[in-house]
């Protein structure tokens, strides 16, 4: 005699819920928890926003003492007397020596924050010289942006001295784009080697951006970060040197996907779209409070006019004043980007238990899995790892049928897929 129940034999819905449960309980298990911060790692925080508190200061003394010592105004006289008072060459010789001059204050500070805090904790795996070198590479490529586009804001000045701003930013868009080409292709491979990826990596990275319409998308191996550089036909997608060492396959895939969503959808453009937006502002701020600051101080700063040469601190300050102001909001924006990131990574790979794992290893003595408000605030460009963890674990509609948001960006995966 068969068992039945309600008139129905077992096997037609006991195998449902039989994996209904399975799965259920794969799922649980499957889920990685959120590790709990060491004392060290909190200590490390706040020692990291001191130094945040410092830095901040730095950009905004240094170009204040320029200007209220009266100091700018002399250097700036004396590269136009080196250049017999030429305009365009004052200008550019003016901003070359005060980039390098800023960069030289900085340089202990700098090298306190940016290279021994990072080397004791195991992050930086260059020696000191070359970490120099990079430092030189840099301060070099500000100086000869400086004398090659610093000219234009300052000739639009004489020509429209009420629309001078407006004109100003449009203008130096262009230019901008230009440096976002420039930097990935011929300053970062200064001072770093990068390489074509190959093997399973490149294999992985080719299917994934095949998915997404992408047949041809260059993937370069190299620095201490994974990224996408460029814009239009330069753009290419760039994995940490140590990437095969550090991650499982199904985190690389992961990690891939993530990187797809900027290639994808243009990350890169909004960032020249906001720069754009910033750099109007800016120069608004200079042409408002400059007028403000100049009828005050002006026999302090030793200049009467925005358009001479020896404003430059002036728009610096302004600049500075300006960026951080918009910092909070400019990295809500940015770590809203790199969540949709983490989105379209999972939904392209399901890979969540790989992800959240990633994410978990993380955390330590040098990283947070759940930073302070100050952090959050005024410094960090990604989600929290605590946060970045709880998504990889708990996104999945493939799962239950909802709608993924990135579906019409590449061919997702079906739900049986991993």
């Amino acid at each position: 005699m068969r068992l039945t129940f309600a008139g129905r034999r077992p096997g037609r819905w006991l195998a449902p819920m039989l994996w209904l449960a399975l799965w259920a309980a794969g799922a649980v298990a499957a889920e990685v928890s959120v590790p709990i911060d060491s004392a060290k790692a909190i200590a490390l925080g706040h020692e990291m926003n001191l130094y945040w508190v410092v830095e901040k200061s730095l950009a905004l003394l240094i170009p204040a003492a320029f200007l209220f010592s009266g100091i700018g105004a002399r250097i700036s006289h004396a590269c136009g007397h080196l250049v017999g008072g030429r305009r365009y060459a004052t200008v550019a010789l003016f901003g070359g020596v005060y980039a390098l001059l800023n960069a030289l204050l900085s340089l202990p500070f700098n090298y306190l924050r940016h290279y021994r805090l990072p080397f004791s904790l195991g992050l930086v795996h260059e020696g000191p010289g070359q970490w120099l070198l990079g430092q030189g590479v840099t301060v070099v490529a500000v100086m000869i942006t400086a004398a090659l586009f610093l000219w234009i804001p300052y000739a639009l000045i004489r020509r429209s001295p009420r629309w001078w701003w407006a004109w100003a930013a449009a203008a130096l868009v262009p230019v901008v784009l230009f440096i976002l080409v420039i930097k990935p292709l011929w300053v970062d491979p200064l001072t770093t080697v990068y390489r074509p990826a190959s093997g399973a990596m490149a294999l992985q990275a080719k299917a994934l951006a095949a998915r997404c319409g992408i047949p041809n998308v260059t993937v370069l191996v190299g620095g201490d970060d994974s990224t996408v550089a460029g814009l239009g036909p330069t753009n290419r997608v760039v994995l940490d040197q140590d990437l095969a060492k550090q991650e499982s396959m199904a985190q690389i895939r992961f990690t891939i996907g993530h990187e797809l969503k900027h290639y994808v959808l243009g990350d890169n453009w909004k960032a020249l779209l906001i720069i754009s937006v910033l750099l109007a502002i800016g120069f608004w701020l200079m042409q408002r409070l400059g007028q403000l600051a100049l009828a005050r101080w002006h026999a302090r700063f030793g200049f009467d006019r925005v358009d001479d040469p020896a404003s430059l601190p002036l728009l610096v300050l302004c600049m500075t004043v300006l960026w951080l102001a918009v910092t909070p909001l400019f990295l809500a924006l940015d770590r809203h980007i790199e969540r949709e990131a983490d989105r379209f990574g999972l939904e392209l790979t399901h890979e969540n238990t790989a992800a959240a794992q990633l994410f978990a290893g993380w955390v330590g003595d040098a990283e947070l899995a759940e930073p302070g408000r100050f952090e959050r605030i005024f410094r960090d460009t990604h989600p929290s790892l605590g946060e970045r963890i709880r998504m990889a674990n708990s996104y999945h509609p493939w799962l239950t049928g909802e709608p993924l948001r990135y579906a019409d960006a590449c061919a997702m995966p079906g739900a049986d897929s991993r």
